[in-house]
């Protein structure tokens, strides 16, 4: 009898050990999965925000190729008379009609301000999740832009207004790029958005 009280108590101090000892590894493994489960997350919130910011550089990219084509065919200008008629209906028909080259590039730039505002926003997310260096790699390609808005302006300006030389403003705001070969301001362009995709490329391996 007395043996088996034994049996008994060492039957129940075994199973109560089990049951912590269950419920530990359970806990423990579940601690896990949710760590992985997190990992994951992030690795895929971090993967997005990568695609997402490289994909908009690459449309300002374009953007910016977009705006630099020395080439304007009449339905180009005529659209932009449009754009700007809409935008601003009290102008003239004689005052449209008289700066409408410079209402190409206007329209034109329209493409690089909605690149840059669909960059913005990834922009902010990429800062959340790695700080504040992405922040600086784009400061080139800003300036970049700059530069070329400053340009354009300058061209279109009044020639006792310029505080540039024709042929180096033309140097900037015409894409003089070959097949095989990038103009100087086009080689800027894509040094600086391969930087930011390479940063990129490190932060998703």
């Amino acid at each position: 009898m007395e043996i088996t009280l034994i049996n008994q108590d060492w039957y129940l101090i075994t199973k109560d050990v089990l049951t912590v000892l269950f419920t530990l590894a359970g806990l423990i493994i579940a601690g896990l999965g949710l760590a992985t489960w997190k990992k994951q997350i992030k690795g895929s919130k971090e993967f997005e925000a990568a695609h997402n910011l490289h994909f908009a550089m690459l449309k300002l990219r374009e953007a910016i190729k977009h705006v630099r084509n020395p080439a304007i065919w009449p339905s180009e200008s005529q659209r932009a008379v449009k754009f700007i008629k809409e935008k601003n209906p009290e102008k003239s028909d004689e005052e449209l009609k008289k700066n409408e080259h410079a209402y190409v590039y206007e329209m034109r730039w329209q493409k690089i301000t909605d690149a840059y505002t669909e960059a913005e926003s990834y922009l902010l997310e990429a800062e959340a999740l790695w700080g504040h260096e992405i922040m600086d790699l784009t400061k080139p390609l800003n300036k970049k832009v700059r530069e070329l808005n400053i340009n354009l302006n300058q061209n279109f300006a009044s020639p006792e207004m310029r505080t540039k030389d024709l042929m180096a403003i033309h140097d900037v705001i015409y894409d003089k790029s070959s097949e095989t070969e990038q103009d100087a301001f086009s080689t800027e362009v894509s040094k600086s958005i391969d930087a930011i995709a390479g940063y990129l490329r490190g932060k998703i391996k």
